[in-house]
């Protein structure tokens, strides 16, 4: 018999799926400037990570499976409409924090997947790294509605949630490696 983390069909699940899947539409409406559009589905990805997260702890449906997809939602809507924001020549989104978080997320995931074979257990995120996400949206919607200076200020902003946030899943994971014992 399954356990409740164990279980992939949940609702909240579904939910994070759903923005993996609306990143490319978005992005084809940045593209053809249908604005109208794009918004909407930003409300839609927005409304989408709140519920998944919030009907996941409310239906007691928190799955390894979505801990592991709500971020990679998360990230892929962002990381999608970031290289469109870099490549438009009029919105101009700094190359510099796009490489960054890759930087950070390809570290975090790497240790993570390591010590996820260690111990079948997935961490969730920290609040910090929540703080990070919503700044960082912030920032990329103001960049999206050519809001390009103030997007910058705010950017800065993320950039400093985002060292701190690494910073601390840096510390979690050395944390649990001192836990380990010596093989």
């Amino acid at each position: 018999m399954k356990r409740p983390t164990d279980r992939i069909f949940t609702f909240s699940n579904a939910l994070s799926l759903f923005r993996v899947l609306i990143a490319l539409p978005l992005v084809w409406a940045l593209e053809t400037d249908r604005m109208q559009a794009v918004i909407v589905m930003i409300m839609l990805a927005i409304l989408s990570d709140f519920f998944d997260g919030y009907l996941a702890r409310r239906a007691h449906e928190i799955t390894n499976v979505g801990k592991m997809l709500d971020p990679i939602a998360d990230k892929f809507i962002m990381m999608a409409v970031m290289i469109f924001l870099i490549f438009d020549p009029e919105r101009r989104f700094p190359i510099y924090f796009f490489l960054l978080l890759a930087l950070r997320d390809i570290t975090n995931a790497n240790i993570a997947a390591y010590l996820m074979n260690i111990r079948a257990e997935i961490y969730q995120s920290n609040p910090t790294g929540k703080w990070f996400l919503s700044v960082t949206a912030l920032a990329i919607v103001l960049y999206i509605l050519r809001f390009n200076e103030i997007g910058f200020w705010v950017l800065l902003l993320a950039t400093v949630l985002l060292l701190v946030s690494w910073y601390f899943y840096l510390r979690r994971y050395v944390e649990y490696f001192k836990t380990l014992p010596e093989s």
